[in-house]
């Protein structure tokens, strides 16, 4: 399906100065000038065909997870994925909306008796944003089950998973402009008792995980080498900018539960990769996206 750019979306729901820190799990960031609310893939294709058009200034925000938002207005729009919720079984392959949220997904998956998605279990994130960034856990990912993504630049395009030339933390939707709108899974047919007590198995091994407002872990694992045992190397557990802190329990975890600003995280973030540059001279990248001026 292909849509002309100049589609009117004055009819589709939006809020003025919408509020960021409200809307990502930092709990930080400033405004934003405007923001959709798609409830259908025709809106949300028409919403970026319009904005692409007009060169308007925008980003696409998922569960907000993984995120971190400038304190500054951001002027520009912001594409909310949340109301894409929707689920479809065809034959062993689901179907999800990009905006579908991992609990969500997964109570879908016990009900029903599908197995395989079981790994995702207490990641806070939606579907769109985990096959962005090929999202995972405990050595499996996103890329490890999907057999199709179906995204939109000017028109809509399925990508099969050897398309999507999935890497670590990374997919080939990172570096083309597009809007995800759905992904297809592969799944196997077991008992809702099944699911629910692999889905169990799966939260207790993450309860050892940090509390409090965080991105997850901020930083790519370098080859070889976890980012936490650098970080935590370097002394830096319990190190604070302002309200931001290197949690105690995960040193790749930021943690804002003291009223952090954005700028606290970043400059936290900044220092983090100058002190493990100057002890191992490795240089850490972010998993965190940036949305704004720092």
């Amino acid at each position: 399906m292909s849509l002309k750019p100049s589609a009117d979306i004055s009819g589709i729901k939006s809020e003025e100065n919408f509020d960021l820190a409200r809307n990502t799990t930092y709990g930080v960031g400033g405004l934003c000038k405007k923001a959709y609310f798609p409830t259908t893939e025709d809106e949300a294709t028409q919403i970026y065909a319009t904005l692409t058009e007009t060169k308007e200034k925008f980003f696409i925000l998922g569960n907000g997870s993984n995120i971190l938002a400038s304190d500054s207005f951001y002027d520009g729009s912001v594409i909310c994925t949340a109301g894409l919720k929707g689920i479809f079984e065809n034959g062993d392959k689901l179907k999800c909306q990009s905006g579908v949220r991992v609990g969500s997904l997964l109570q879908y998956c016990i009900s029903n008796g599908l197995s395989g998605l079981e790994f995702l279990a207490g990641i806070p994130a939606s579907v769109g944003g985990l096959t962005f960034m090929n999202g995972g856990a405990g050595g499996k990912f996103i890329s490890d089950v999907l057999e199709v993504c179906t995204v939109f630049t000017k028109k809509t395009i399925e990508l099969s998973n050897k398309s999507c030339s999935f890497g670590y933390k990374y997919s080939t939707m990172r570096d083309i402009n597009c809007m995800i709108l759905s992904c297809e899974f592969n799944v196997e047919r077991s008992s809702p008792t099944a699911v629910k007590n692999n889905i169990t198995q799966y939260l207790q091994r993450r309860s050892g995980q940090p509390k409090g407002k965080s991105c997850g872990c901020v930083f790519k694992n370098p080859d070889g080498v976890s980012a936490g045992y650098l970080i935590e190397a370097c002394g830096l557990k319990g190190f604070r900018c302002g309200g931001a802190e290197v949690s105690r329990k995960h040193a790749n975890f930021i943690i804002n539960d003291n009223g952090a600003r954005a700028t606290d995280i970043y400059k936290l973030i900044e220092h983090i990769k100058r002190e493990v540059f100057s002890a191992f001279g490795v240089r850490l990248e972010e998993e965190v996206v940036y949305i704004g001026e720092f």
